[in-house]
């Protein structure tokens, strides 16, 4: 069986998904992006489904494989989205009118340099979101291969620093998140003990997916419409620093 079937879209990324598409829906100047750890790949397809020319890469062998799945099964062309597997190597000396970076920086231990070398990349815009407040630090993040968790004060220090300008930023899904947040908690702390002996970038290549497996009938529901509704009201607590997640649009000084 084709392990496309095994995405699923769950509700942080659904909530940070929406609030993306929101930032970027009155930015018509954005033909070109580059996606730098772009998992299965099911953000990439919908930015190309929008009319936007795209290049993809992650460390994952199946993140890739599905990704290249998914943009087929979803009719788009290769010429408009192509995947890679590896990083930056893959574009070097080549810009992207945005760079996006979703749920990466915390896998990496030199973070401050990576966002320095997306921004290099870029023709005016980057796009990164991260999971916020170290005190939330726990089996969830251990199991994945987080290193860090992120304040806002810092972060929009490590922004400044990359020469970057802030366009928007966002806290987004609250209380929603938060919420779904107790119960993925207690599914991670078994994940953990199970993967306790992997290496962090193991862990972080099986993040790239659906680092928690659910049972078959449940990833056959795509929950994407019974969402939105939420996305809507978690809005109205985007501007206050109450949410488990960061999304930050910047443009080049």
């Amino acid at each position: 069986m084709s392990k496309i079937t095994t995405f699923y879209k769950a509700p942080r990324y659904l909530f940070r998904k929406h609030n993306i598409l929101s930032m970027l829906k009155d930015k018509p100047e954005i033909k070109s992006f580059l996606d730098v750890g772009c998992g299965a790949g099911e953000l990439a397809c919908t930015l190309a489904e929008k009319g936007m020319k795209g290049f993809a890469v992650d460390f994952s062998e199946d993140a890739i494989e599905v990704a290249n799945e998914m943009r087929d099964s979803r009719g788009i062309n290769k010429s408009n989205l192509q995947f890679k597997l590896g990083g930056l190597e893959h574009v070097s000396g080549k810009k992207y009118d945005l760079v996006s970076c979703f749920e990466v920086l915390e896998h990496v231990k030199n973070d401050k340099k990576l966002l320095k070398e997306l921004a290099s990349h870029s023709k005016k815009y980057v796009l990164i979101s991260v999971p916020a407040k170290q005190r939330l630090f726990d089996s969830s993040d251990k199991s994945v291969g987080h290193f860090r968790r992120y304040e806002k004060p810092s972060l929009i220090r490590m922004i400044d620093d990359a020469n970057l300008d802030i366009v928007k930023f966002v806290n987004y899904g609250y209380p929603f998140t938060d919420i779904v947040r107790v119960g993925r908690k207690a599914v991670f702390n078994n994940r953990l003990r199970k993967n306790k002996n992997e290496s962090m970038n193991n862990r972080s290549k099986d993040s790239g997916i659906n680092p928690v497996k659910l049972p078959k009938a449940l990833t056959k529901f795509d929950i994407e419409k019974a969402i939105v509704p939420f996305y809507y009201m978690s809005r109205a607590f985007n501007s206050y620093d109450l949410s488990e997640g960061y999304l930050v649009l910047c443009k080049k000084k």
